[in-house]
């Protein structure tokens, strides 16, 4: 598959790449951006329009693999509705509760204890052997299930790991060994948010319910906890626009991933992922990028 724009450089999302790029001055490369997007006439919670490579869509580079800070955690809140759905892991409140502070403030603790729920491979002290084996043996199950679905949307990903907020200890750092971190496309990010909005996945409500953003949005200027508007492409976005999204950032990284739908009954999906120092650092590119974005497709 081809990571090259999907449809003409006239689509909206590809004008916005342009623009936003060139407002940097020359600080953020083209080969440091990934883009998915598309378009679509009525709300995918209402109309859907079939699988997000059967439709019209815009990629630049959005088949390359990248380190996905926090757009992970989508990928681990979708896991768990599917296996609740499939029986695989039973109903418990604590794990509502962590998955909605995961998705609300983007816990990395609460991301911990789930990728334990989910793999049965909790965090704890280093192992040797073939307890270690074992262990990360059972760490792949999530990843495993992705790969059994055998969609190219989402090739190259890899989906083992916790999140930190310095580094992973004990048997979590063993595992990387210095490589199988954490992985994902603008592609696979894309399809996911799409799938979700659409309902073809397993408790998609609930997920959406978990990703509104009018939360922040409407804060009037406060600072919450696990802020992921401000600095992200919700922020470039009009108030009158509804969002689902599950923003990234680390200090190497920012990325946001985005479903939005306009008050004349319009929506779209929109993953935009930087890799750099600088990327992560500024706090205007992604709103940017999201206002050009907005003005192209529905304001023209």
């Amino acid at each position: 598959m081809s990571s090259k724009a999907q449809i003409p450089a006239t689509h909206p999302a590809a004008r916005a790449l342009s623009e936003a790029l060139q407002s940097t001055n020359g600080s953020l490369d083209e080969g440091r951006v990934s883009v998915a997007s598309c378009l679509f006439d009525a709300p995918l919670r209402l109309a859907d329009p079939g699988e997000f490579l059967n439709s019209p869509w815009f990629g630049h580079q959005a088949t390359k693999p990248i380190y996905p800070a926090s757009v992970v955690k989508l990928f681990f809140l979708d896991a768990l509705a599917a296996f609740r759905e499939t029986g695989a892991l039973g109903e418990h409140a604590e794990d509502d509760r962590a998955a909605e502070q995961m998705m609300a403030i983007s816990s990395n603790e609460a991301t911990v204890y789930l990728v334990g729920r989910l793999t049965g491979a909790d965090d704890g002290a280093p192992l040797q052997g073939e307890e270690l084996e074992a262990w990360c043996a059972a760490r792949h199950r999530v990843q495993q299930w992705y790969e059994s679905q055998n969609r190219s949307e989402f090739a190259g990903i890899n989906v083992l790991h916790g999140t930190y907020e310095d580094s992973p200890y004990g048997r979590a750092k063993q595992i990387r060994n210095g490589k199988n971190g954490n992985l994902l496309t603008a592609l696979s990010a894309g399809t996911l948010m799409h799938d979700i909005a659409r309902g073809a996945r397993a408790r998609s409500d609930w997920m959406m319910g978990l990703m509104n953003r009018e939360f922040q949005r409407h804060s009037n200027g406060a600072d919450p906890e696990g802020d992921q508007v401000r600095g992200f492409l919700v922020e470039g976005l009009p108030r009158d626009v509804m969002t689902w999204s599950k923003a990234g950032h680390t200090s190497w990284t920012r990325h946001d991933l985005v479903y939005g739908e306009t008050p004349d009954g319009r929506s779209f999906i929109l993953c935009v992922m930087c890799d750099g120092e600088w990327s992560a650092n500024d706090k205007s590119f992604l709103p940017n990028f999201a206002q050009l974005f907005y003005r192209y497709a529905f304001q023209n």
